[in-house]
């Protein structure tokens, strides 16, 4: 008997931290700049677009999961 996998949610992790790294980035880039208000406005339309990535991959990979889950259970009732 197989054992139920975990979801793996390590790359969407991944890239979420990238752009969160990479707003405060542009924060301190403008700040530094003299214009901190931009790196403001900039940091978080790219802290908005990592969140709304990140939520999509979370649910694709969800909906990879449910397909698989259900397509085993098919194989399992048709070899009974």
């Amino acid at each position: 008997m197989r054992k139920p996998r975990a979801p793996r949610r390590g790359w969407a992790k991944i890239t979420l931290g990238v752009s969160l790294l990479f707003a405060v980035g542009v924060f301190v880039y403008f700040s530094l700049a003299g214009a901190p208000l931009n790196g403001a406005v900039l940091g978080a339309l790219v802290v908005v677009a990592g969140v709304w990535e990140y939520r999509r991959k979370l649910q694709d990979q969800i909906t990879a999961e449910k397909y698989e889950a259900e397509a085993e259970q098919r194989q399992r009732r048709n070899r009974r």
